[in-house]
Formats: C-alpha cells, structure tokens, sequence
C-alpha cells in the first residue's frame, strides 16, 4: 500500500455517489470539553484563511468486495459515525475563540446524492477531487465525508473513498478504517454481528492532553530535551536553523541523474510529490535480516542509510528532522478515530563511524534521545521556549505496517492512503512504510530548484539502500561541504 495524492490514485470509470451525514440542528449541545492543541491551530488558521481554504484532508480509497447495496452502505456510514465521538463534533469560531458542540450517537442519519452515472476515470476523479476539496473544512461539519463508485464492467465489488479533515482523523485512523468499514458493511449486508471492539473517545483524549499542557513547566524534562535540541543546530551546517529544515545540498552534483523523480507536474501553486518503492519484499528482508546481525532494527538502518545520504550531499552525516508519532498511549484509545499524533526532534549522529554496520549501533542511540519529550504536547513547550519554534522545515515518517489485520488483502483490494495536494511551501516530508509487499517512500517538497534536491536525495538514499544489500556493507562518502548551498 502506497501513500499518495488522490490525482496519483488509478480511480476507476463507472456511477459514483456521495454518502451525505445529515443532523437535526437542534441535535447539537456545546461541548465544554476542550480541542487537542493541534486541533486549536489548525481551526484558527482555516478561519484566518477563510473562504482560500482549500484542498487540506486525508483519506483511504479500497475495494469492498461485494456488490454495493445502497441501504447497506447508508446503515454502515450511520454506524461509522455513531462509533467515533471524533466524527460527531465540530467547533464555531468567532474572534479566535473556538467553541466544541457534540452530537448524540444516534442523531446522525446519511442519505445518498448521486454524482453522475457511466463516468470516465477522468471524471470520477475530477468531481471526487472537486467535492473533498471545497466540502473538508475543520470548520464545517461533517468533518469525514464518503463517495463510492460502483465500477464499470465489475458488480462484485465496489470502491470506497473517505476524505477527512486532520483534524479527526491521523494516520492510523486511515488504515485501521479499511477493516473497520468492510466489517461494518459486512454486518450489515449479512446480519451477523461485526466483530469490532468499542474504544474511547478523542474528544476525552483532547481534553486530557489539554490538562497535560496546563501542568508543563520551565523545570520539565521535556521542556529541557526540546531547548538541548534546538540549541544543538549549528550556524554552519547544511541545516542551521534551530528548527530543522531540508540540508543544504553540495554546490556540486556528482553522479548519474536521479533515478527516482516525480511522475507528474503539481497544480500550480502546489508543492511537488512522488511515491516510489525502495524494496521489494526479498529486499526489504534482506536489509532487515543485515540489520540484526549488527545488533539494531530496521529502523536504525533505514535511519542509517539517510545519514549515509546526507553525508554524501550535504557534507555532514549529522542529520537533523522531526519525527510525527503516535500518541495512543492508553489501551482505550487503541482504534478511537482523531488526530492521536505528536512529534520528537530526532538528531543522528554516526559519532566518528565511517561504514553502514559502524554506524547502526549509534545511529540507534542518538535516534532514540529525545523518544521521551513525545508524551507531552509541543504548543505549551514552544510557548515556553520562545524564539524560533516555527513549523518543522523537514519530517521524516518510518512506521511498519506488515501487521495491521487485512495488510495481506490490501494489494488485491487496491488499499491506498491518500492526502490531498499541499500548498507549495518550503518544508519537505518524507513518509518511509514497510507493508507486505516491500518498503516504499512518499514525500512532498517544494518546486523548483529544493524539488531537484529532493529528487538526489532520494535516489542516493535508495542506491545505499540497495547497495548495502547487495555488498552487506557500505563506506560513508562526503561531499565537499563548503561547497554547500
């Protein structure tokens, strides 16, 4: 399963409709439960960005493989909305000040609108990307919105397609959402039971992480891991800012041309995107196995090989990012839907080693330094801080996902995550996944000149990848770092 932007999505021809939550206005009660910190900032700038606010959600298309029975597919999205308190709130914004109003679970009702019958792929697409991005708004409810497309030439199984705004939905909520939808559906259709275990809430969870904040201090590890890393960023390397940003690259391009570039050019005014499969899954084993024997995991390798890169482009093996996590840190919040996410500085250091299997060992350490400031939230820590706490300038994502229930499937039930098109903008994410069928890389960066930088970044990466597999081992090459620009 890949992570791409829905125009990357092989969409399907046939008849396509959108599954409409609807509610009483009277259902709403306000909630006095406060928003996560996430969940505030994201409100407040989709208000300053008023009616520009467009083309922000993530989502999930798959194959449901059964024909689509329109009663059926109403009653699953009713469930699905009934089981996650995260859809069923919503919040006002007047001055800045945000309100939360609620929904009881059983005040949620969906009705079909028809979007248009005998559709090419083209224009599934282009009324699909059309509709979630002018109707997913942090700011207008309903927050998660569905369209199905019943496929042409095929009655056995029909696609699936949700969009969300982030802020009730995160990765996880994406993935897990596969299984969750398909066993509702199949209830329904069948009568038996769904099987689906009942999980808290995120609208409790925001409130918690809310009174979390109110208690961070001066005197608070955390507080002390983030000022350590952001004083650790050094004026003359190739990623001086106290916030992290892409590394500078060598002045110098050596080399054949990149391997791995984007296969199409973005929207105007939208940042660049590729999705490219580093492994396959005998390569994937392969580096892993390589791996254990040095004594690390593969992400300490997978973290290895990006310093490797560094090194070889920048000049410097020191290699500075954040790192979004989860914070589903109770059994309760296991499958809630929400935005369970927060983030840890990661600085690697190979610390003077000069091969791949030198280097795991720590690389894994400086890795792992600041894994504790994640259990509390980065708004209050950046508040005390002061300075420089801007949006991160580059996020590195690794998760192993071989494991989630129906991983096995998602191939032949054309599984994908998808995000929408990002204003261009200069911040680079890289999203690393290992899945049954290998490890694959999704990222987005800005245009223009940083866009070719990215392009030679990731196909060194993948080449010291591959490399490493093939010889078991690989010497640190670095570029002529004053050369960097």
């Amino acid at each position: 399963m890949e992570y791409t932007e829905l125009a990357d999505y092989p969409l399907p021809g046939g008849s396509m409709s959108a599954w409409i939550p609807r509610a009483d206005p009277d259902a709403w009660t306000e909630d006095p439960r406060r928003l996560s910190y996430m969940h505030v900032e994201h409100a407040l700038r989709a208000g300053a960005e008023g009616d520009d606010w467009y083309s922000q959600w993530i989502g999930t298309a798959f194959l449901i493989e059964r024909p689509l029975d329109r009663d059926s597919m109403a009653q699953t999205m009713t469930r699905w909305y009934a089981r996650h308190e995260a859809f069923r709130t919503s919040v006002t914004a007047a001055d800045r000040q945000l309100k939360r109003h609620t929904l009881p679970a059983q005040s949620v009702t969906v009705d079909e609108q028809p979007m248009g019958t005998d559709l090419s792929s083209t224009e599934v697409f282009e009324r699909m990307n059309e509709y979630f991005n002018t109707t997913v708004s942090p700011l207008r409810w309903p927050h998660c919105i569905a369209v199905t497309v019943e496929i042409t030439d095929r009655d056995d199984a029909f696609l699936l397609v949700f969009a969300a705004d982030h802020t009730v939905m995160d990765a996880y909520t994406q993935v897990f959402a596969i299984k969750e939808l398909t066993a509702i559906y199949e209830s329904v259709v069948t009568g038996e039971p769904d099987g689906l275990v009942d999980f808290g809430s995120y609208v409790d969870f925001s409130d918690a992480e809310r009174a979390l904040g109110d208690q961070i201090c001066h005197t608070d590890d955390a507080v002390a891991g983030w000022s350590t890393f952001f004083g650790a960023a050094d004026e003359l390397s190739p990623q001086p800012a106290p916030m992290p940003t892409f590394p500078l690259m060598s002045a110098s391009p050596h080399g054949d041309p990149p391997s791995i570039v984007s296969e199409r050019s973005p929207e105007q005014g939208f940042q660049a995107t590729l999705s490219s499969w580093l492994l396959d899954t005998s390569q994937t084993a392969a580096f892993n196995a390589l791996c254990k024997e040095s004594g690390a995991n593969m992400q300490a390798g997978i973290y290895t090989a990006l310093s490797m890169t560094s090194a070889a482009l920048s000049g410097s093996a020191d290699l500075r990012f954040l790192n979004p996590i989860h914070t589903r840190n109770e059994m309760k919040w296991g499958e809630a839907a929400g935005w369970f996410v927060g983030i840890i500085p990661v600085h690697l250091r190979p610390q003077g080693a000069r091969t791949f299997r030198g280097a795991l060992t720590a690389i894994a350490a400086s890795s792992q330094e600041y894994k504790q400031v994640g259990a509390a939230p980065f708004a209050p820590i950046a508040d005390l801080i002061g300075g420089d706490t801007t949006p991160p300038g580059f996020v590195v994502s690794y998760i192993d996902l071989r494991h989630a229930e129906g991983a096995a499937d998602w191939d032949r039930r054309r599984a994908r995550v998808l995000r929408s098109s990002t204003r261009n903008a200069d911040e680079v994410y890289f999203w690393i996944n290992r899945v049954p069928a290998g490890t694959n890389i999704s990222a987005r960066f800005p245009t223009g000149a940083r866009a070719d930088e990215v392009h030679r970044f990731i196909s060194t990466f993948h080449r010291i990848l591959t490399t490493v597999i093939a010889e078991g081992d690989l010497a640190y090459a670095f570029a002529d770092s004053a050369k960097a620009v």
